[in-house]
């Protein structure tokens, strides 16, 4: 009887252990940005200055945004200092869609949009909650399933006036990379430069790139071909696009400037996910 009774509260124990084990992982899927910046009297102009643009040239702002107008940077609190994290991509209304990995639990995370930085006109807009994809497993270290969406908490003093890209099942042939440039500091931190760029890039078939990352690609992914482009783009690398649609955000980035191929999660081939997740039936 006694061993019975031990058996019993064993097996409630393991089953109890279970569902807090997937609580947390649910948690973790969807989570609301809990930790919120408490400095009284510092609204959201304070924080576009403390992430602030490093201006590297004098090109026309205005230009600039027109000429990329989906693509969003998110940054990262790390010790009360905002550093860039990663790129994202306008999409829908108050969502952007970017890496999965770019999420770091327990930091802060804040999307900067591009406005005009020559008159020091950036906004930058909390995120309200990340959507990550539930089959994505940052441990496992594979770029499968590494997409996320996140939606922008649009109460604050200025809403976003950027235009949205789109995004369908459809694929692509003529891709277009985005270059937010980036300056590294001695310590490794990042911070954005007012210095853009685009070029044309290529889909290379998915084999050059098991060679170099020794990951199979299927549907979810492709592989990009950036030899063209002179400088490195190891941090700089923002999201790809064919026109106004939205193709691909990166995945796997250089480990060198030496090498000029990358992985990229599929867009569209999560379109249907990304619709479902934002609960939103029509898309553009």
């Amino acid at each position: 009887m006694k061993a019975g009774c031990l058996i019993l509260t064993g097996v409630i124990l393991v089953a109890i252990m279970a569902v807090c084990v997937m609580v947390k992982f649910a948690t973790e899927i969807q989570v609301e940005e809990k930790i919120r910046e408490d400095f009284p009297g510092q609204g959201i102009f304070k924080f576009s200055k403390s992430m602030g643009v490093i201006a590297l040239n004098e090109n026309s702002s205005l230009v600039m945004s027109e000429r990329f107008p989906y693509v969003a940077a998110i940054t990262r609190n790390y010790s009360n200092t905002w550093t860039f994290a990663c790129f994202a991509s306008i999409i829908l209304v108050k969502w952007v869609v970017t890496s999965a990995h770019c999420r770091k639990a327990g930091s802060s995370h804040r999307v900067l949009l591009y406005h005009d930085f020559v008159r020091n006109y950036t906004h930058t807009y909390p995120i309200m909650f990340w959507r990550i994809h539930e089959q994505f497993n940052s441990t496992e270290g594979t770029p499968k399933f590494d997409i996320a969406v996140a939606k922008l908490n649009m109460i604050e003093a200025h809403p976003v006036t950027m235009k949205s890209s789109i995004f369908d099942e459809l694929p692509a042939s003529d891709v277009e990379a985005s270059v937010w440039k980036t300056v590294s500091t001695m310590d490794k931190r990042l911070f954005l430069t007012n210095d853009f760029d685009k070029f044309s890039v290529k889909i290379a078939h998915e084999s050059r790139c098991y060679e170099s990352y020794g990951v199979f690609l299927d549907d979810s992914m492709f592989c990009l071909d950036v030899s063209d482009y002179e400088d490195c783009f190891v941090h700089e690398f923002g999201p790809v696009y064919s026109g106004d649609k939205v193709l691909g955000i990166i995945a796997l980035k250089p480990r060198e400037c030496e090498m000029k191929l990358a992985i990229f999660t599929n867009v569209s081939y999560y379109t249907n996910w990304i619709l479902k997740t934002t609960k939103t039936s029509l898309y553009g």
